[in-house]
């Protein structure tokens, strides 16, 4: 994709069964260090971990800073990277990575979150990955109980309900703790939760709408986001396994082990995960990402109406997502598939931003190969339109090379309705689909593809010469579940939500777009 949405967040949490010292420099920061780098990918703007020593004062200890995750290790300065990872050396600990869908920019907005307490069962740290669908109607009801939001966000929210769940002086097991919380929770939530008596556990939501992988090993028991971030310290064929939905992994003491904490009514599994926001070698639910991207692009050259040869053809990815669909396209019909677009490795900003400098954003992320593109008809492979804008920025661009003609071929389907379960669009008129759709288009559910027109039109906005996208079939067939679309979450797509809460959001979200075309995003608003 070229920019255009984000998603929120990576997890991570490890448990050491033997003493510090017998680890490298760092012991559970280390390797939540190396667990973070591989999810960069799931979020740029925050970083931070907690870790767990029994032999320090401060039981648990919490770093976050803003920025990537060798940001927060301080990396660049070795001396200052080491006093870091002495200082946060521990058995225990959980890590993230966080791309800001709710809240703000800041620091403080920064996971773990911590809540200190004296008794160490109550002082507890966690972090989470997605998002709380029913957040307002969760707010209200703490303020009745005359809690306060400093940040009004959702993982606000989660830190009182799990401090609500632990009133009183005993213990609770931390499979109720979170079966509570999916009585009370409707949406995504992945949390990775670690208490100052060592006890860490890492809960997937009961529809599994986000991924979430684990490892159990002799000398290294951990879960994170995506499975590449195990690899290192596990063996990926008999020890990395996902975690399902409802289930979690708890360490208390010497114990490691899976527990069932709720019923899954079903499967919900995000389709963009595959799509779009997964690394490509991650293996999500047993079906691998790069494979399922290769496949995207062998379905949209099956249904290729152009009359291509491989003189004066070629196809170019939108770096980096793309490129594995690119060369299944490019195979499938014998074109040539070239870099005519190279990521700036360099690049670290953001470009959904103001569209007076969103030009400047995208030459400073991309470098144009001008060779590959002079005098060719160029067919962009993209995962994804969802937004529009940045796309038309990027084809002007690659027409500054000089191309005979630019096409543009999608690996997804037609967004057409918000998420509220952890991507950056909560709102219906954001979405270039809607923009150019009637009343009777925009409120269809169920999937049926765009009507000519609307593609044509948005062809002509982001100024290629054709445009077409994948089919839902496509989609479906390419991921490659057991049970087909009944084990996904495409509501972006359908407008069909796996929660209630979801589906009364689509509703408002609409009504809200009709009325005053939505300045805000849907959760945020009363």
């Amino acid at each position: 994709m070229s920019g255009e949405i984000k998603e929120e967040c990576a997890v991570a949490a490890v448990s050491l069964p033997s003493p510090v010292d017998t680890y490298p420099h760092g012991a559970a920061a280390f390797y939540l260090y190396h667990m973070l780098l591989r999810m960069q990918n799931r979020g740029q703007l925050a970083a931070g971990i907690t870790t767990y020593d029994p032999n320090r004062p401060q039981l648990l200890d919490t770093r976050k800073r803003l920025g990537t995750v060798n940001n927060m290790f301080a990396m660049d300065f070795k001396p200052k990277a080491d006093a870091i990872m002495q200082r946060y050396s521990g058995t225990r600990g959980i890590g993230h990575t966080r791309y800001s869908t709710t809240g703000g920019d800041d620091e403080g907005s920064a996971q773990p979150f911590e809540r200190h307490h004296g008794r160490r069962w109550k002082w507890f740290a966690f972090s989470f990955n997605g998002n709380i669908a029913n957040f307002l109607d969760l707010k209200a009801e703490l303020e009745k109980e005359s809690y306060h939001l400093v940040r009004n966000l959702d993982t606000e929210v989660i830190l009182h309900f799990l401090e609500k769940s632990q009133i009183g002086a005993s213990k609770v097991d931390m499979k109720d703790v979170f079966a509570d919380l999916t009585e009370k929770f409707d949406g995504a939530y992945n949390i990775a939760y670690i208490n100052a008596e060592g006890t860490t556990a890492v809960m997937r939501d009961p529809m599994g709408i986000r991924p979430m992988s684990y490892a159990i090993g002799d000398s290294f028991a951990g879960a994170a986001s995506e499975n590449i971030a195990l690899e290192n310290f596990a063996n990926p064929d008999s020890q990395i396994k996902p975690l399902r939905p409802g289930e979690m992994l708890i360490s208390e003491g010497d114990s490691v082990e899976v527990k069932r904490f709720a019923k899954s009514p079903r499967n919900a599994h995000c389709m963009f995960e595959y799509v779009y926001f997964s690394n490509p070698t991650s293996i999500l639910d047993g079906r691998s990402v790069y494979e399922t991207r290769w496949n995207l692009g062998v379905d949209l050259a099956r249904h290729e109406t152009l009359d291509v040869n491989d003189r004066d053809y070629v196809v170019v990815p939108v770096p980096d997502t793309a490129k594995p669909a690119a060369d299944g396209y490019a195979k499938t019909l014998g074109l040539p598939s070239m870099e005519g677009l190279m990521k700036n490795r360099g690049y670290t900003g953001r470009t959904f931003i103001e569209s007076g400098e969103r030009m400047d954003k995208v030459k400073q992320k991309y470098n144009i190969n001008r060779p590959v593109l002079k005098d060719k008809k160029v067919i962009l492979i993209d995962d994804s339109i969802v937004r529009g804008t940045t796309s038309k920025f990027l084809v002007r661009y690659v027409r500054s090379a000089g191309p005979a003609q630019v096409h543009m071929r999608v690996t997804c389907p037609p967004v057409r309705s918000p998420c509220f379960y952890g991507i950056d669009m909560s709102t219906a008129g954001e979405l270039i689909a809607n923009r150019h759709s009637n009343e009777e288009q925009l409120y269809r559910t169920g999937w049926t593809d765009l009507d000519d027109e609307v593609v044509q039109k948005i062809a002509k906005e982001i100024g290629v010469d054709s445009l077409s996208y994948i089919g839902f079939d496509g989609l479906v067939n390419s991921i490659g579940f057991e049970n087909g679309k009944k084990d996904m979450c495409a509501a972006c797509l359908t407008g069909e939500y796996p929660t209630a809460c979801g589906q009364k959001l689509r509703d408002k979200a609409l009504a809200m777009y009709k009325k005053n075309g939505e300045a805000r995003r849907t959760y945020d608003s009363a």
